[in-house]
């Protein structure tokens, strides 16, 4: 069915750690992580998250990432999402009531600001491929076309054997 309160908190908590690199280099160490579910409601062009009054209550800025209905990453570059605290969030968001009878404001995702993803985030010293890593080649003017190709293959495997230690 659904999951238990515990549950739930286990997979928010495993979720965060692929932001907490950020929180922490940032100064956010108590920063108020809350993944949501993106959807289109009835009526709306385009997609919104939505938020209980509760959490928006707080008065924080809230850090969110698209998740299923079970907290489960729909995002596969995990994009990390900042949406600053509205202090006139009763009035300016929508207020929507669920089939079971919870109140939710509606927030389009345009309003999110994307904070990183998993590509902004890697480190560039691990990205870096560098000139002592590729096998020194003749002088182009005087190599024939065997060792040009001779150069790339070693080039792409080298590139290969980096992608692979990740």
């Amino acid at each position: 069915m659904g999951l238990t309160p515990t549950e739930r908190k286990a997979k928010v908590a495993k979720l965060r750690e692929e932001h907490e690199d950020y929180f922490q280099k940032e100064g956010k160490i108590n920063a108020l992580y809350i993944p949501k579910m993106a959807y289109r409601p009835s009526g709306k062009d385009e997609l919104h998250v939505s938020f209980f009054p509760s959490e928006l209550e707080k008065g924080r800025n809230i850090y969110t990432e698209f998740v299923s209905i079970d907290y489960d990453t729909e995002d596969p570059k995990r994009t990390l999402y900042f949406l600053k605290h509205n202090p006139h969030w009763k009035e300016e968001y929508e207020l929507v009531t669920s089939n079971s009878g919870f109140e939710r404001h509606i927030i389009p995702v345009s309003e999110l600001k994307i904070i990183n993803d998993v590509n902004s985030r890697r480190s560039p010293i691990k990205n870096k491929v560098e000139l002592k890593d590729f096998i020194k080649v003749k002088d182009p003017e005087k190599r024939e076309i065997v060792d040009v190709l001779i150069g790339i293959e070693r080039a792409l495997l080298s590139i290969n054997k980096k992608l692979i230690k990740r």
